[in-house]
């Protein structure tokens, strides 16, 4: 079995190699240089083997030296991927707000000790056999908020599925875009999980849900920030501005979607409209649910330190330590680690480009084993085992010649099948002298391209916007945001 990758650079700077070198972190990988293809791919095992599965994989990829052999395992649920969509209301003003739902909730989060009832994404699990995609989250958008889709606004956004944690499964992402009206009444999938007196459409301006997809708030944030990034960039609006490049010349002849196509204005196609009030919270036990109880626990034990949870539970109701369990119960399996992982930005100031950041050639071998067949070498920024005891930036501080600092809130990798949660750090350095080091630099915008045509992963295009955002860097327009200002005021 061979999957065919394009060639990439194998570069390796002294700031990666500090990192991979920290005693602090849990794992410490060799420095090799990867080719282009994986020239064996093999599962060895499936321990676990339900509505999720963990299988065990061997995988060899060809480097300069000869066959490099990964052995690990992955996790999946049905149809491995997702579809997502980044929907949005205009008001009056014709300002995007992006459209989340209410209720969604999850097991593994509540056994970390974090809430069970979150703010979440609109999206479906791609399992149903002869539906594509578009069809799967379409139907979702009418499921949990009871959207339709303004003609003429629905939109790809990007040409490859991006993966959500790329070590431990095979799932990615296919995102979309689109205006939507809220006009009917969200009616759920029919199963346990989903509750029709929990779940509905919830709105902000797009300044106000880029704060809450950062600081915790919004469930999978990293994401859910990929998604409304790109959805953002393809209509050409700049949330750090609150404009429509589409209005500016001066911009409008600087601005690049970053891999995204043509960019659109949407105005010539939507009606925009005062947004509806959120209604009331119910007073129902459904609509109360804030809590989960398992009348059945079993736990399967992988390799060290993980295993695969598999319960059946019911929602609840907590109200004073006094819990009320709800009568019907389903089926929850998750990943269960003892880890978390780290997304570092390491980073230096150009004069000219602006923020430069690192990435270098880097391998995830349980991507063989994917729909679409995205790509197993990748560029990448560094992507690290931390321990959940500390605060990631001061795990890896001590290891570093630069500023550490976190970019916002952890993040959970994908609730629905791991309680693995993802960090956000960031180390400015100074400018490599070394041109091979200095080569491992692309500017952010080129970053953001990357994970946008089959390379990092969400959690990477996240962390790349994050850092944007902390340093008032607009990538699209390659300047400032004080520059951009000042372009647009005179």
């Amino acid at each position: 079995m061979e999957f065919q990758r394009v060639s990439l650079a194998a570069t390796s700077s002294v700031a990666s190699r500090k990192l991979l070198s920290a005693p602090s972190l849990l794992v410490k990988e060799a420095s090799f240089s990867p080719l282009d293809s994986v020239v064996k791919a093999e599962v060895s095992g499936v321990p676990f083997d339900k509505f999720l599965k963990y299988k065990t994989y061997e995988v060899g990829v060809s480097t300069e030296s000869g066959v490099k052999t990964f052995r690990g395992g992955f996790v999946h649920g049905p149809g491995h991927h997702i579809s997502s969509i980044a929907a949005m209301a205009f008001d009056e003003a014709m300002n995007p707000h992006p459209i989340f739902k209410t209720g969604d909730t999850r097991l593994s989060r509540s056994e970390r000790h974090e809430p069970y009832v979150m703010i979440g994404g609109i999206a479906g699990r791609m399992d149903k056999e002869g539906a594509s995609a578009s069809k799967i989250v379409l139907a979702e958008l009418a499921e949990e908020v009871g959207g339709e889709v303004v003609s003429g606004t629905f939109l790809p956004l990007g040409s490859s599925v991006t993966p959500t944690m790329p070590f431990e499964s095979t799932e990615a992402d296919a995102y979309y875009m689109a205006a939507v009206n809220i006009t009917g009444t969200p009616y759920g999938d029919g199963g346990g999980m989903e509750v029709v007196d929990l779940i509905g459409p919830v709105m902000s301006s797009a300044q106000e849900a880029i704060v809450a997809m950062d600081n915790g708030t919004i469930a999978e944030g990293g994401r859910a920030r990929a998604m409304f990034g790109r959805g953002f960039d393809a209509i050409g609006y700049i949330p750090q501005l609150g404009l429509y490049v589409h209005d500016h010349p001066q911009l409008a002849g600087r601005f690049d979607t970053l891999g995204l196509g043509q960019v659109l204005d949407p105005r010539s196609l939507v009606k925009g409209s005062k947004l509806p009030e959120a209604p009331p919270q119910g007073t129902s036990l459904e609509a109360r649910i804030n809590d989960v109880v398992c009348s059945r626990r079993e736990e399967t034990t992988l390799d060290t330190g993980t295993k695969m949870i598999d319960a059946v539970t019911s929602h609840a109701v907590n109200e004073g330590g006094t819990i009320t369990a709800l009568e019907t119960t389903f089926a929850n399996q998750y990943f269960q680690t003892d880890y978390d992982r780290a997304k570092v930005g390491v980073f230096f100031m150009d004069p000219v480009k602006g923020p430069m950041i690192e990435m270098t050639t880097q391998v995830r071998p349980a991507l063989a084993f994917a729909p679409e067949s995205p790509r197993v070498v990748r560029q990448d920024v560094t992507d690290l085992k931390i321990s959940r005891e500390e605060d990631a930036a001061s795990q890896l501080g001590e290891q570093l010649k630069g500023e550490v600092f976190n970019l916002g809130s952890k993040t959970p990798a994908s609730s629905g099948q791991t309680d693995l949660y993802y960090h956000f750090a960031a180390c400015q350095v100074e400018p490599p002298i070394s041109p091979t080091e200095r080569n491992a630099f692309v500017p952010l915008s080129e970053a953001i391209r990357f994970c946008r045509e089959d390379h990092g992963d969400a959690q990477t295009e996240a962390l790349c916007e994050r850092l944007a955002d902390h340093l008032g860097w607009i990538p699209n327009l390659e300047m400032s945001v004080e520059e951009a200002r000042r372009l647009t005021h005179g």
